[in-house]
């Protein structure tokens, strides 16, 4: 028995005709029979009761029309499903990108691999901020987005795996007055102004970042920068400090200095998506990057 031949008999319980069956289904009412035939040998009762007349379901064969309609109706919806998920494979997976991560080093691997075996697949890589990328994971423009931990660790229906340890540093203008010490603390810059991206954009930030200020005993002057890019400017150009992870693209940049120091929270560069959007490519995707990240080899 197989789903054709289920299909078959509920044409004829809905018809009561073979010859009429056999026209609806495109084949010849010998071979229409033959299958019905093959069904009830292997159930075990009569689907039927035929006569030179009319066709009749037994009452076995009424029970079995109920429930095997449902379940052929369900599995029509789940093909349909599958089919919708086959053609959405081959389109692209949106990723977007924390701005001013550096992540280079991270993506090319995948990148190939994707364009040598799925090159209907188009990889699209947005740079966001961090009030972006969240918002981009809940409306679905989004299939994955790469920040860090702290901005993402506690969003519901949200998860996340981390793709490296990452550590906040004071990042200073090369001709800051410490900017070549070997040894400070937060409360070294207490006179500094801080600049930091604005609470509409990532609250999260902030609370860690006035967190540590809290715990250093210092409350220096704050200026808030409409963007992580603008944050980056100003540092650069000397306006002030401000806490920086190790990923950002101003780590290797001889204009600034990156300072160690303790007592900020977990920056940790992660991976993000929401379960909410399906989409088989991104979770290949994510996939193949871990794989990648910890040592494995991509053909």
């Amino acid at each position: 028995m197989n789903v054709q031949h289920m299909k078959y008999f509920i044409d004829i319980a809905e018809t009561l005709s073979f010859t009429e069956s056999a026209k609806r289904c495109g084949i010849t009412q010998p071979a229409l029979s033959k299958a019905i035939t093959q069904m009830e040998e292997e159930l075990g009762f009569a689907l039927f009761t035929r006569n030179s007349r009319a066709v009749y379901l037994t009452p076995a064969g009424d029970v079995f029309y109920k429930d095997i309609k449902k379940i052929i109706s369900d599995y029509d919806l789940a093909v349909t499903k599958s089919q919708n998920t086959a053609r959405d494979e081959a389109s692209e997976v949106v990723i977007g990108i924390l701005e001013g991560t550096r992540v280079s080093d991270l993506l090319p691997n995948v990148i190939k691999h994707f364009e040598r075996y799925y090159p209907d697949v188009s990889i699209i890589l947005k740079n966001l901020s961090f009030g972006a990328l969240i918002k981009g994971l809940y409306d679905g423009s989004l299939d994955l987005a790469i920040t860090l931990k702290f901005e993402i660790h506690d969003k519901e229906k949200l998860d996340y795996e981390v793709l490296e340890e990452t550590k906040d540093h004071i990042v200073v203008h090369k001709n800051h007055p410490l900017a070549l010490a070997k040894n400070v603390s937060i409360a070294d810059f207490k006179d500094d102004t801080f600049i930091m991206v604005n609470t509409q954009d990532s609250q999260n930030s902030q609370k860690q970042i006035f967190a540590a200020f809290d715990k250093a005993g210092i409350m220096p002057k704050i200026r808030y920068a409409p963007s992580i890019q603008t944050e980056m400017l100003w540092v650069q150009s000397g306006v002030g400090v401000c806490f920086l992870d190790s990923r950002n693209m101003l780590y290797e940049n001889s204009e600034v200095k990156f300072l160690n120091v303790g007592g900020i929270g977990d920056p940790s560069l992660s991976i993000c998506w929401n379960n909410d959007y399906p989409n088989p490519m991104k979770k290949l995707f994510k996939d193949l990057l871990i794989y990648d990240i910890n040592g494995g080899t991509l053909d």
